[in-house]
């Protein structure tokens, strides 16, 4: 390669200005998922200005775009969320939001940054690359997953994408470290919502009626003996009930009760067998109260498992661009979702994350979707330095096989 460790954190060095900038200005113009389009515009003009062939609208407002090496058969993803949330900002920055109510409180303007300047270093070593890049700038994270929708439009075809990466900020690990966990990294989810009917009536005389809230009470509560009872305890796994409504009138039962949550696991077989519960016990107990209901599911994003082979590739290319002492290995999942997860089913996938805490810029380290959410800038050098050094080794350790 025509770059060692230490080329490349010399070009990090010179391209960090106009990065943090670039990061800047997104962060002053944020949008929600589904509206990135002033975001789309400028990551192509930015594409575009570094001579990198691109597709945009795809699945809505991303862009997937190539740096072409020497096999045009093969390559390696990266991919960065560039979506908002609806907070407004109050930390006293000099490029807060500029758009009401919308923020950055999640670090997707830094990811799409880094993505951006990873993009440019592989592109000046473009000929002597063993395989491709496909670089994917992903809409709606925050909503719909627009993953799921980008692999859908044919993103990790033409060339055949085998490994994809990504990262994501995080405020309880200092800046200059990573952080790496090996296997299992977050939670697949499915939400559910809970429809219990009844018959309403005077509540002097609650005989002559169905009580649809009595009965949705005791789902609630026999709901939680699934994760107690019914799930292996060694296996990780949530069911939280976040909304419950029901009745009109406080001397009136309640003729309806409505409630929803979302069911969290580690284990995509899990995640069915306490689907299967949640609905067995709604229907029996609804039946014993002489009252129906109805239950929905709606699937969301998969479990998020590394690769363990792209992990071992990863902890040696940051071994060598960071030192092993700014390398935090954690053996705990979250139970939090990301839409990465989509990436390591059909591919192997690395997600890793980049400490940005920095007690003079943050003393209380402000987490993600925090209004105040403040983290150091330059996590953006140790996002690009990571990127490209673990390209580099994969893309050496896949050419074997072409």
């Amino acid at each position: 390669m025509k770059y060692s460790i230490e080329d490349i954190k010399k070009r990090v060095d010179e391209i960090y200005d106009s990065v943090v900038s670039f990061r800047r200005d997104i962060h002053e113009n944020p949008e929600l998922s589904e509206h990135e389009v002033r975001t789309s515009a400028k990551i192509a003009e930015k594409l575009t200005a570094l001579g990198i062939n691109y597709q945009s609208n795809i699945a809505g407002h991303g862009i997937s775009a190539l740096i072409e090496g020497k096999n045009k058969e093969y390559g390696v993803g990266i991919r960065a969320d560039m979506d908002a949330l609806p907070i407004c900002e109050n930390n006293g920055l000099t490029y807060s939001s500029k758009n009401p109510g919308i923020m950055h409180a999640c670090g997707h303007d830094i990811h799409t940054a880094i993505l951006l300047g990873t993009a440019e270093i592989l592109s000046e070593i473009q000929d002597e690359l063993p395989g491709c890049v496909r670089l994917l700038f992903e809409p709606s994270e925050e909503t719909i997953g627009g993953a799921k929708q980008m692999i859908d439009a044919g993103c990790l075809n033409n060339p055949k994408i085998k490994s994809v990466l990504g990262l994501h900020v995080e405020t309880t690990v200092p800046v200059g470290k990573v952080e790496f966990i090996p296997g299992p990294m977050n939670a697949a989810s499915c939400e559910f919502y809970v429809t219990v009917t009844g018959k309403s009536c005077h509540g002097a005389h609650p005989n002559d009626g169905v009580d649809s809230l009595v009965a949705a009470c005791d789902m609630v509560g026999t709901i939680q003996t699934i994760i107690t009872r019914r799930v292996d305890p060694s296996d990780p796994a949530l069911v939280t009930i976040g909304q419950f409504n029901s009745g009109t009138k406080n001397n009136i039962i309640a003729g309806e009760a409505k409630f929803s949550g979302i069911i969290r696991t580690l284990n995509l077989a899990n995640r069915e067998l306490i689907k299967t519960q949640i609905k067995q016990i709604c229907q029996g107990i609804s039946a014993s109260y002489g009252a129906s209901c109805e239950v929905e599911f709606h699937d969301s994003y998969p479990s998020l498992e590394n690769d363990y082979d792209l992990y071992k590739i990863m902890t040696d290319a940051a071994n060598e661009a960071l030192g092993h002492e700014n390398i935090v290995i954690k053996n705990k999942p979250s139970m939090g979702a990301d839409d990465f997860s989509y990436f390591c089913h059909g591919t192997r996938g690395f997600y890793y994350n980049i400490g940005t805490f920095n007690p003079q810029i943050d003393p209380e380290g402000h987490p993600i979707h925090s209004d105040k959410f403040n983290p150091d800038e330059e996590c953006i050098k140790v996002g690009i330095l990571t990127q490209v050094a673990g390209v580099l080794k994969i893309l050496e350790e896949e050419s074997k096989e072409w």
